[in-house]
């Protein structure tokens, strides 16, 4: 039986890019920032450029990498030239590449080069707490990081790929679950990966609201966990659990989840086309779509055991559900208020008259009835929902726009065949009938 000494011994000497891939990177990464030099010097506002993300901290893996160039800019810099500059900047250094621009707290430039995903970012040259945008603090997260000794950089290194198996690694909205740089400072501040593991394998609630919670070394007023989600949370736990009862190298790679099979059948998806949008906001805006569209069939009486959504990420997504059941009665009961509210049972009575079948007081002196329900076909419900004959879903105007205009409800066979043409698909389906943590 393998030891958990040596699958970490193992998985250390994974995790550690070759030299060769070092290299090859370093050359990629020494071309971009003298584009992006030669870009801003021609830019009186700018105060040079630094090379940040993981490979500049040394805690990159080779099949995950971040490459970040910030632009550092005079703090008197107005906000509109700001970014005006660092998006013209951007474009200039990725010149012959696929390039677009992206939004966090202000727009900076992403783009593919070689293979990689390379972002070129403007941030303002300030004093440590002196912040006046959101990148402002990653250089100093690349000065802490980068100074850790190779030993503890090879632990984060460890903890990432972990993360990644578990299906937890990543801060952007489509995951909601660990940055690589919440992955440095865990390992920073508990000292190693076992250590990580083993206070998660523990880990407490901290309260007040919160899920997760991580003060940021560089800021302590930043709260590096309010972007964890709790589902991304509890599959950490639960894996950092079962690898200590059963240590093996597969947490390091692909974690095997077990696909319910027979589910697949009651798996029930609403595709549709959309505008084109960016990444973070389509992934907002299905996010908060399929939670309206879970709370408009709940309201309606039907159970969603589970719910996610799928996409391309450019123009065509799907909200997948696995309900409890598809079909419900013909009559539902309402309860009203207790007899001694006159007002409320004459409103209670009024409001249903000419619908009830039959209206009695329980044993708890409430009036009770039976009324025809609106909506008992599960599928049907959805098809009137997503083309806008049922009232709005909740969803923004693009993705409100594409459902009426192109929605499709398609389960059983008919789900299986757009699956087996569209891969997003076909992932989501697999995913939501899957197990979230391993299962014997």
């Amino acid at each position: 039986m393998t030891t958990l000494a040596e699958v970490i011994a193992r998985a250390r000497r994974m995790v550690v890019p070759s030299p060769s891939a070092a290299a090859e990177m370093g050359r990629m990464a020494a071309s971009l920032v003298s584009k992006t030099e030669r870009a801003a010097a021609r830019h009186p506002q700018t105060r040079g450029v630094l090379l940040g993300g993981s490979f500049a901290k040394g805690t990159w893996l080779s099949r995950h990498v971040d490459l970040d160039v910030f632009v550092k800019f005079d703090p008197s810099t107005p906000e509109e030239e700001f970014e005006e500059v660092g998006l013209e900047i951007g474009e200039e250094a990725t010149r012959g590449y696929p390039a677009g621009k992206m939004f966090a707290q202000h727009p900076y430039t992403e783009a593919t080069v070689d293979g990689f995903r390379v972002n070129i970012v403007p941030c303002y040259d300030v004093r440590k707490g002196e912040w006046k945008s959101a990148a402002d603090r990653s250089p100093f997260h690349v000065g802490l990081i980068e100074a850790l000794p190779d030993e503890q950089k090879a632990q984060i290194r460890m903890l990432k790929a972990f993360m990644e198996a578990a299906g937890v690694y990543g801060a952007e909205i489509r995951r909601q679950g660990f940055s690589g740089y919440v992955a440095e400072v865990l390992v920073l501040k508990l000292g190693g990966f076992l250590q990580v593991v083993e206070w998660f394998a523990r880990y407490a609630v901290p309260g007040e609201g919160k899920v997760f919670s991580l003060i940021d070394p560089v800021d302590e007023g930043r709260d590096l966990g309010t972007a964890v989600s709790g589902e991304s949370l509890g599959r950490m736990v639960l894996a950092c659990r079962e690898f200590l009862r059963r240590p093996s190298v597969a947490y390091f790679t692909r974690l095997p989840r077990r696909v319910r099979s027979p589910l697949a059948g009651r798996v029930v998806a609403v595709v549709f086309s959309h505008a084109l949008l960016s990444e973070d906001t389509l992934w907002g805006e299905l996010r908060r779509t399929t939670k309206h569209v879970v709370r408009h069939l709940e309201e309606e009486g039907f159970k969603v055991a589970r719910s996610i959504a799928a996409s391309d990420n450019l123009k065509r997504s799907a909200i997948i559900l696995l309900p409890e059941f598809d079909e419900l009665p013909k009559l539902e009961q309402r309860v009203g208020p207790t007899v001694d509210r006159e007002k409320d049972v004459e409103a209670f009575l009024k409001s249903n008259s000419n619908s009830s079948r039959l209206v009695w007081v329980d044993g708890d002196a409430r009036v009770r009835m039976l009324l025809p329900r609106e909506h008992t076909s599960l599928d049907r419900f959805l098809t009137d929902l997503a083309r806008g004959r049922s009232g709005h879903v909740g969803a923004s105007k693009e993705i409100e726009a594409g459902m009426k205009k192109s929605s499709a409800v398609l389960r059983g066979r008919a789900l299986s065949r757009a699956a087996a043409t569209l891969g997003w698909l076909s992932d989501g389906v697999r995913e939501i009938i899957s197990d979230e943590i391993r299962t014997r």
